[in-house]
């Protein structure tokens, strides 16, 4: 049907109201909201009709567990249950024992849960949730025990049963329920991904800004990082879950030729544009003009890699290997994440501290509310300890606890006390849950949903008669105020690292692993590319703002390559015959881990680049099986220590 044109604004500007984003993140959140209500509902009937005590616990967990992607929600549901269960085992084995020694209990329940957080901040995966919930379930269920030791077990078995309903119930209802799969997600990041790398591989050929192309690179690292987490929910997701993982590894491990493979071929033609013109052809432009050549073939072909493994991405049969180039069908290595063992460290101790220096106040004061605060100090410093400035979720969760508290005074003493079956009591439930839902599926307002969802049904004595006892709901509140007040102070003490110290702890590492691989001590290059790659794209977000930013990204990049040949090189000297080129291999070999040791490799080394010449002559007179090679490694490691100039 034909439009008019006078009217055609009119319609345009709904059309655009409805399809635009705005929009869709709104109706998106709705939908969440309503599923996470649905299962929260289910899972409070069924704790209610067996006549389990605490369903405040099944309602927060449906709301922990809920994600937007049905997959992760499953994997999340699953991590969570198996750190319930650990946790609830290590409590039962470690209440009873030590009962009687107050302050030895809660060393040992807070070295559980530092080990618990030292583990989870090592992980770095969707994984991490399952030691993570087996530290906090801990406090949560050992310190109030303490009083009762004789019912931890009871206590315990409790928790189990409420949380596995919670999590039953909303694997449930959003794998049923108008399923968000996970696959589409990744199939959009991984061609978004593809596009932007085409993209900046163009804008690098056609002479782009230094930063332009820095905060590109830096960009695709953070992205394969992020496509690395998806692919942990892949396998809840679908039957080609696993398949679509081994692509994805394989596409990962393209992915870093391509960055790595741009990289040179970006410094390559700087240099080459730096030449003054009518400057007369020497060697070693002629060997990086070759050079340039072949790898600009490499980067084009690893281009097109990218986009098989995208097509075989869509399919993902489980025989996909056999569809694909043979380079592409090995075995992959996939992400390789950075572990700092020392941060985990620190920060597992910052949480023992903080615990234990609770405990002591708790045992010295005999507060009979001690133990709630305690657990919530338990709980902050373990689900919080993760990042590096936990305060900031801390404080926001806080707010959302204060505002949670309100709001269950309110339900205990004017909704509950007027509501006599299910159905009301489901009713009078649904404005705050689906206002909570609605702010969890925005992620500037997670922390703070999340304080006011799993406080006020505590608050309110959400229970089998929904009785409440309002001193108990008063002494509860402030005993959580106090807890969360305490774990903001001890996290910020304890378990907080300065940006400028982060940021120079990763690039000592960077750093340290770049003369590591120099000296050839690093067995899998795949593995150690990739941990750098993984380290760069942790370091990117804390340069930003740095006027030294896209340097320093370029230089990184550029050691991380002459690293790589260097430990090329030094497998290729062994097959040397000449000696006069044996004795200038070594020399160079000697020099070039001499040069990536010192506390200043930014710096042009001139008695390495002495080498280098002297190297490349002894080569050509000695002619060896692997001249072209060497050449190739000796004119892309001058490149890369030329880079330090600019």
């Amino acid at each position: 049907m034909h439009i008019p044109a006078a009217t055609r604004p009119w319609l345009s500007r709904p059309i655009a109201l409805l399809t635009s984003p705005a929009l869709k993140v709104d109706r998106e959140a709705v939908l969440f909201s309503l599923k996470c209500l649905l299962a929260a509902i289910l899972g409070l009937y069924v704790s209610l009709r067996i006549g389990l005590t605490r369903p405040f616990w099944v309602i927060g967990t449906v709301y922990l567990v809920s994600q937007p992607m049905s997959g992760a929600t499953l994997s999340r549901g699953l991590f969570r249950l198996l750190g319930t269960v650990g946790g609830a085992v290590a409590t039962v084995l470690l209440v009873p024992r030590f009962a009687n020694a107050p302050m030895v209990l809660s060393l040992v329940l807070a070295a559980w849960m530092g080990l618990c957080l030292y583990l989870a901040m090592l992980d770095r995966t969707p994984r991490a949730y399952a030691f993570l919930l087996a530290g906090y379930t801990t406090s949560l269920i050992g310190f109030p025990a303490v009083m009762v030791p004789d019912d931890v077990f009871t206590i315990a078995i409790t928790r189990v049963q409420e949380i596995s309903i919670g999590i039953l119930a909303a694997t449930l209802v959003h794998g049923l329920l108008l399923p968000r799969r996970v696959s589409p997600r990744v199939h959009a990041r991984v061609a978004s991904i593809l596009a932007d790398a085409e993209r900046w591989t163009r804008d690098m050929r056609a002479g782009a800004n230094e930063t332009v192309l820095a905060a590109d690179r830096s960009k695709v690292a953070a992205d394969l990082l992020e496509l690395h987490t998806l692919s942990i929910h892949l396998p809840f997701d679908s039957v080609h879950g696993v398949a679509q993982v081994q692509i994805l590894r394989a596409l990962h491990d393209r992915m870093l030729d391509v960055l790595m493979l741009s990289s040179a071929v970006d410094e390559s033609l700087a240099q080459l544009r730096a030449q003054p013109a009518g400057t007369a052809r020497t060697a070693w432009p002629d060997l990086l003009r070759a050079d340039l050549c072949a790898r600009q073939a490499e980067l084009d072909a690893a281009h097109h890699d990218c986009r098989l493994l995208e097509e075989q991405l869509h399919t993902a049969r489980p025989d996909w290997r056999r569809h694909v180039p043979v380079h592409l069908a090995r075995k992959a290595n996939g992400h390789v994440l950075h572990r700092d063992h020392r941060i985990a460290l620190r920060s597992a101790l910052g949480a023992f501290v903080g615990i234990v220096l609770a405990c002591a106040l708790w045992i010295a004061t005999a507060w009979s509310d001690g133990a709630t605060a305690v657990s919530i100090i338990g709980t902050a410093c373990v689900l919080f300890g993760t990042t590096e400035a936990p305060a900031g979720h801390v404080m926001r969760y806080l707010i959302g606890s204060t505002i949670g508290v309100v709001i269950g005074l309110f339900y205990a003493l004017v909704i509950f006390p007027g509501l006599s079956d299910f159905v009301g009591l489901a009713m009078a439930l649904a404005p705050a849950l689906l206002v909570c839902g609605s702010f969890l599926a925005r992620p500037p307002f997670i922390m703070g949903a999340l304080g006011v969802v799993l406080t006020f049904p505590l608050i309110a004595g959400l229970g089998a008669t929904n009785a409440t006892h309002i001193a108990g709901a008063l002494n509860s509140s402030v005993a959580l105020f106090v807890g969360t007040a305490a774990a903001l102070c001890s996290m910020s003490l304890l378990q907080t690292l300065d940006s400028n110290r982060s940021r120079a702890r990763l690039q000592d590492v960077i750093r340290r692993d770049i003369a590591r691989r120099a000296a050839g001590q690093v067995g899998n290059a795949s593995d150690w590319t990739s941990r750098m790659v993984d380290r760069l794209a942790l370091l990117a977000p804390r340069l930003r703002g740095h006027p030294d930013a896209a340097p320093t990204l370029r230089t990184l990049f550029a050691d991380m390559r002459a690293a790589s040949a260097v430990a090329e090189l030094r497998v290729i000297g062994r097959t040397l015959k000449d000696r006069g080129s044996r004795e200038c291999h070594a020399l160079l070999m000697h020099r070039a881990t001499a040069h990536f040791r010192t506390p200043t490799p930014h710096l042009v080394n001139a008695p390495l680049l002495e080498s280098l010449e002297n190297t490349r002559d002894a080569i050509l007179a000695g002619n060896p099986p692997e001249t072209e090679r060497v050449l190739a490694l000796l004119s892309g490691l001058r490149r890369d220590m030329l880079a330090h100039e600019d």
